[in-house]
């Protein structure tokens, strides 16, 4: 099974740029910044050729990464005043958002640059969100393999009615690591009512462009070449100790 979701799929509640009305819950239609999404698709068609002429380099994947996250947040910025999102809503961050090798790097970089204090809180949470993912994963016949979409699908849903915070979510309800977030995380921009984020509600209608699905290939492909590594997983499986997984971690 592919390791990335299909954007296209029409069983998705989006709405992607074409459709006839972007418009969100108050009723006020979003313009949609063209020229800004052409320039975008153009900036990552070139950052990809470059991923793909340079030699493997996990420093150039590091940069790559930030590259793509830019490009996404500026599109992310002309269009979030007309999204429901807004600083310390955080139901996004009850998710199970796959990231791929290459994002968990940046992610455990910035792990290492926060006090110890606050990456001890960080660990213990990490390790009670494996706890439960491994639980889930195993009620699933055969077992979800937590490292390719597949498993993921196979077990988002029972994760995300057990609504546990992303480990890095603070009780500000603010993200620790926003920076370093990974590109999911920055696309989850919302059109519906905020009510349809919580439990049992919904689902969001939420808005997406051939820049996010182009930015969520490219991550993947940085990730196998400059990194060496194709899987992808939830957050904070990427940091499971040595006992968890039997050889050495991100998180060592």
């Amino acid at each position: 099974m592919s390791t990335l979701p299909d954007f296209s799929d029409p069983r998705l509640p989006t709405l992607v740029v074409g459709h006839p009305g972007i418009m969100n819950f108050r009723g006020e239609e979003i313009a949609l910044p063209e020229e800004l999404l052409e320039k975008a698709m153009e900036e990552l068609e070139c950052l990809e050729e470059e991923v793909e002429s340079t030699a493997p380099y996990p420093d150039f994947g590091r940069d790559a990464l930030r590259r793509v996250y830019a490009i996404v947040d500026l599109v992310g910025d002309a269009v979030g005043g007309g999204m429901s999102c807004r600083p310390g809503c955080s139901a996004c961050c009850r998710v199970m958002v796959a990231t791929t090798a290459g994002e968990a790097v940046l992610m455990g970089d910035k792990i290492a640059r926060t006090p110890s204090g606050q990456q001890s809180v960080w660990k213990r949470s990490i390790g009670e969100r494996n706890a439960l993912l491994d639980d889930l994963a195993s009620k699933n016949t055969p077992p979800s393999d937590l490292t390719v979409f597949g498993g993921l699908l196979a077990t988002c849903e029972m994760y995300e009615r057990e609504n546990r915070p992303c480990p890095f979510l603070g009780p500000d309800k603010l993200c620790g690591i926003y920076e370093e977030r990974p590109l999911l995380c920055r696309v989850c921009w919302v059109l519906t009512d905020p009510v349809d984020c919580e439990p049992g509600q919904g689902p969001p209608v939420k808005f997406r462009t051939k820049v996010f699905e182009k930015a969520h290939a490219l991550c993947g492909k940085i990730s196998v070449i400059h990194f060496g590594d194709a899987r992808v997983s939830p957050i904070p499986y990427w940091f499971r100790t040595e006992d968890q997984t039997g050889s050495k971690s991100l998180e060592s």
